[in-house]
């Protein structure tokens, strides 16, 4: 039996389609209700906070799992992508005033110590580190695009798919760090104990995702 760690939320919805679009029995996950896990034939699904995918995954009280690519590189869990599905498309960016844009053009020292407001402060670190920046990390959770105008951020670390909420509280982006969609992941040690069942069922879902990118 083979256990698929699914996001609540808006994803549970997408994750929902590809699996019975690839043929899985997932039926009951259209109607969940209050429910946290289900086995259905050969499948067992457990209902996970996003934030908490990677890290059942990586533990192993799940074989496989589906996670946006934001929540992925937060949490740090060594996992393995087995394919990007293309659902929920955006980007993890730096956004700011406008004024701050010459800052970004300049040299990487101009940046040096800049007040980072985000959800994502492990990511903020490593993708400013990566760059030669050291930041400071301003965790917030909610709101973060309010946090310059309140002078407690110079600028601010999230995901932008449309940028009408940046651009609705005065903000621009100032750098793409990496795209964001939903990917399908496990764990090292599952892709060496079960890897036949897992890649059936990753080729099964990369065949629902091409069917959807058809015209």
């Amino acid at each position: 039996m083979l256990t698929l760690a699914l996001p609540t939320g808006r994803s549970l919805e997408a994750c929902t389609a590809l699996l019975l679009e690839g043929g899985l029995p997932a039926e009951p996950l259209l109607r969940p209700g209050r429910n946290l896990e289900f086995r259905c034939g050969d499948f067992r699904y457990l209902l996970a906070k996003p934030t908490d995918v990677p890290t059942l995954v990586h533990y192993g009280a799940a074989d496989l799992g589906f996670g946006g690519t934001d929540v992925i590189v937060e949490s740090g869990a060594e996992l393995l992508e087995l394919l990007d599905t293309g659902e929920g498309r955006c980007r993890m960016a730096v956004a700011g005033p406008p004024a701050l844009a010459e800052r970004f053009c300049g040299h990487e020292s101009e940046r040096m110590g800049l007040r980072v407001a985000t959800k994502y402060p492990r990511t903020a670190e490593r993708e400013f580190a990566l760059r030669g920046i050291q930041v400071r990390t301003v965790p917030l959770h909610g709101s973060v695009e309010i946090a310059p105008a309140l002078g407690i951020a110079d600028c601010i670390l999230d995901i932008v798919q449309t940028g009408t909420t940046l651009k609705a509280n005065g903000l621009v982006v100032l750098e793409e760090f990496f795209p964001v969609s939903l990917r399908l992941v496990s764990s090292l040690a599952a892709s060496q104990l079960a890897w036949e069942a897992l890649e059936d069922v990753t080729e099964r879902i990369a065949r629902a995702c091409e069917r959807r990118r058809r015209p």
